[in-house]
């Protein structure tokens, strides 16, 4: 009996799934006919020829467009580089110490090395692109990340062009921390490569690396390389945040981007709020909340893709609803997401209280913040356990995985770094004067972060709502008319290292 076209389709699933590595499929692994079937049904998107996305979301009609495309790039490049050149290549030095240091926004172009082939440009989605260049040498220091071939971070500093000190000193500051002088050092002596050694000696001293930099010097000079001499190749100065060797380098990154952006936040809301809040009545904190809370919940919910009306809002805040009468899945999910928010809400309104009652003096930030975070998240997904839809395990801790943020460049950190750097964001919203600069930071890195598995976006914006109000400033609605630049901004922040426009557009959209 001939099968049918769905008996065709999840054969060719079958076929497919079992030769997939994570969502990369090689179309050398598959019979021409289930590749042209998958194709065409939408579960096959060209990366490159010969090489597809495995995606079973096929309203998505190319590679670039999916969610999984981001999450999968590194798991392609190390999958194409192995097919074409086996273990003979490795990324250039500035791909090498970003990976090395965490730094999760895509390139536009990635620079690929190798001895045995010819110069090669190959186009991604998204508009970025691979440029394999032929090298005369092997470098002895190739080690593998996640798949892909890079060099190690110590003989990649050792390569590092003098102008990315300029272009990424975040990055280089990091792997500065990180690195063992002592390979440098040994790294050094493999190139040759004096006038890097003169950089790096001066950037380890700029860095209040002093040890590491007369360290450095001593074994250059003992070598017979010399004369040395230090040379400072930043153009502004660095960021100081101590040493943190023990730190992941994700929580490192954190810390050095909270230095780098903080000053211009609290440029943008110099303008001291006009009330303080433990002089302000109780009364009226709590009123002006209420009063904001259908608003702020429809757009909240909106900007995550929640079809909610404010008639379904109120009705949920009430109680007026029941999970169980609800028609369709699309449906019953809107609305405990609706009334998840409310109770979330509620949590932010109790900590007002809380707050406000003990006042300024006994303010304990850092039990707020611990408290708050989890509480808040829990909050929002409760309804959903009580349903079933989710697993009481799930809104327990952190993720447990990747994570993506669909059409961003920006991937959050490993799981395996996430308490480092929640721990590292904790620390500096503590210590942060300005509640304005707790306010935009903490909603930007809650979200370059990505803590947890789902909410992320919703509990961030609460947190900056809290942070806002004990600052004496008003409760601030993201309204989803303006999603896109909202979302543009943060992409900005993330990408780019440029906090001033989602700083100008909170600024904005804050009520006078």
């Amino acid at each position: 009996m001939a099968r049918t076209g769905n008996e065709k389709l999840a054969s060719a699933l079958r076929d497919a799934a079992s030769v997939r590595f994570g969502n990369i499929v090689s179309s050398a692994q598959l019979k021409s006919t289930v590749r042209t079937l998958l194709v065409k049904e939408g579960y096959l998107k060209q990366i490159v020829r010969g090489w597809y996305l495995f995606d079973a979301d096929i309203t998505v009609g190319d590679a670039g467009g999916s969610a999984l495309w981001y999450q999968s790039i590194w798991q392609f490049v190390g999958l194409y580089l192995k097919e074409s050149y086996g273990d003979d290549y490795w990324l250039n030095p500035e791909a090498s110490i970003d990976l090395h240091t965490v730094n999760n926004s895509l390139p536009k172009q990635l620079v690929v090395f190798t001895s045995n082939g010819a110069t090669k440009h190959i186009s991604l989605p998204n508009d970025m692109s691979l440029m394999v260049i032929k090298s005369p040498e092997r470098p002895p220091a190739v080690v593998d990340y996640q798949g892909v071939r890079l060099l190690s971070l110590e003989f990649a500093l050792a390569n590092l062009a003098p102008t990315i000190y300029r272009s990424n000193p975040l990055a280089v500051q990091i792997a500065l921390g990180q690195s063992d002088v002592n390979a440098v050092a040994d790294s050094l002596l493999v190139t040759k490569n004096l006038q890097s050694a003169n950089r790096l000696i001066g950037a380890y001293l700029e860095v209040g690396q002093k040890a590491s930099s007369r360290n450095l010097n001593s074994m250059i000079s003992a070598a017979g390389l010399g004369p040395v001499k230090a040379v400072n190749p930043f153009a502004e100065p660095v960021i100081s945040i101590g040493n943190k060797r023990q730190e992941s380098a994700a929580a490192v990154r954190v810390r050095l981007l909270w230095r780098k952006l903080r000053d211009e936040v609290e440029q943008i809301f110099s303008d001291k709020p006009s009330s303080d809040f433990f002089e302000a009545p109780l009364s009226d904190l709590l009123e002006s909340v209420d009063q904001v809370y259908v608003s702020d919940a429809y757009n909240s919910l909106s900007i995550e893709g929640y079809a909610v009306t404010e008639e379904l809002i109120s009705r949920v805040a009430s109680g007026e609803w029941d999970a169980e009468s609800i028609e369709s899945d699309k449906q019953q999910r809107d609305a405990l997401a609706a009334r998840g928010y409310y109770e979330a809400f509620q949590v932010v309104r109790g900590f007002i209280q809380e707050v406000h009652g003990e006042g300024s003096q006994d303010l304990d930030l850092e039990y707020l913040l611990d408290v708050s975070l989890t509480e808040i998240y829990t909050s929002l997904f409760r309804p959903c356990v009580t349903a079933g839809i989710i697993s009481e395990r799930d809104i327990v801790g952190y993720r447990k995985g990747p994570i993506i943020i669909r059409t961003s460049r920006h991937m959050p950190p490993q799981s395996e770094q996430l308490m480092d750097c929640m721990g590292a964001l904790k620390e500096l919203m503590v210590e942060e004067p300005s509640f304005a600069v707790k306010a935009v930071l903490g909603h930007f890195f809650l979200g370059y972060i990505h803590a947890f598995p789902d909410g992320n976006g919703r509990t961030s914006r609460f947190v900056m709502n809290l942070m806002f109000l004990m600052g004496g400033y008003r409760w601030t609605v993201v309204p989803v008319a303006e999603r896109d630049r909202y979302l543009d901004a943060l992409e900005s922040a993330s990408i780019d290292g440029d906090i001033g426009p989602f700083a100008r557009f909170l600024r904005e959209v804050m009520p006078g």
